[in-house]
């Protein structure tokens, strides 16, 4: 065809081994492997939901209109607990912790390793733990996060993203920064969702990040 897409990169060695092995540890993770990404993802899953299918019989539920991926302020409102990409940033300490309280069922180690894996080859969590330590710094009380929708790529290397092609990072609220129509601006503190579209570049790693752990598009 006239479309050609690039190999995926090559997932971490940890990650491959859970994919591939068959011991008691990988089967663990075939079984929950959605909990896992859902747990570890950046943005969320938004629809309405038509309850009238989950009454009786088997678990199920039906969509009404479209289904949306969102993605929220950098750290969460008063009295909320960080939810998504916010966990990545509340606090090294509360990381695990944060994640093993939303899905109780999931094994603690293979999250750590997963978690410990992904600061190590994910830009985009790397950015995010950016704006972690100069939360931590005190620095400055406000600070930004632009996500970039255009970026050049190289099409005869298929390298993971650095960091720094991904998002950048800006002092003050963001409301004087040049943008284009789909960057994505993250501030500290903002109320509401942000809607990404599926054609967006960076829908696929933010949403499933087990299968694009290094964060290419």
């Amino acid at each position: 065809g006239k479309v050609n897409l690039p190999p995926l990169l090559k997932p971490p060695s940890y990650l491959l081994n859970l994919y591939t092995s068959s011991d008691s540890i990988a089967t663990s993770f075939h079984k929950n492997i959605r909990g896992y990404n859902i747990l570890l993802a950046c943005i969320s899953f938004e629809a309405n939901i038509n309850k009238e299918f989950q009454k009786q019989g088997i678990s199920n539920f039906r969509i009404h209109g479209q289904v949306y991926h969102c993605i929220g302020s950098l750290l969460p409102e008063n009295n909320h607990s960080p939810t998504f990409a916010q966990l990545y940033i509340y606090a090294t300490e509360h990381e695990n912790e944060n994640q093993k309280n939303i899905m109780q069922d999931l094994n603690h180690d293979i999250l750590l390793y997963l978690q410990n894996m992904l600061d190590e080859c994910n830009p985009y969590i790397q950015s995010f733990c950016q704006v972690r330590n100069i939360i931590l710094s005190n620095i400055t009380s406000e600070i930004s996060m632009i996500i970039h929708s255009d970026r050049t790529h190289n099409l005869h290397h298929y390298n993971a993203s650095a960091s720094s092609e991904l998002a950048a990072i800006m002092i003050g609220d963001g409301h004087n920064i040049e943008l284009t129509n789909q960057d994505i601006v993250l501030r500290l503190h903002d109320k509401g969702l942000q809607r990404i579209s599926e054609t967006y570049l960076s829908y696929d790693p933010l949403h499933y990040i087990l299968l694009f752990p290094k964060g290419d598009d």
